[in-house]
């Protein structure tokens, strides 16, 4: 990623912001349109575990 963005490290960390919350709306979209019983019970988590 670094390589990406001429190693510039600020943009490195925007754009691994900005797919972060590309990813949150696009698991949000996906949470709405998806029926509880097609997936057995699961639901998204936002948050990662900690390790």
């Amino acid at each position: 990623m670094l390589a990406w963005h001429d190693d510039d490290a600020k943009a490195t960390i925007r754009s691994l912001l900005d797919d972060c919350k590309h990813l949150r709306q696009q698991l949000a979209l996906a949470e709405c349109a998806m029926s509880r019983g097609m997936t057995r019970g699961w639901t998204p988590r936002y948050e990662r575990d900690a390790l």
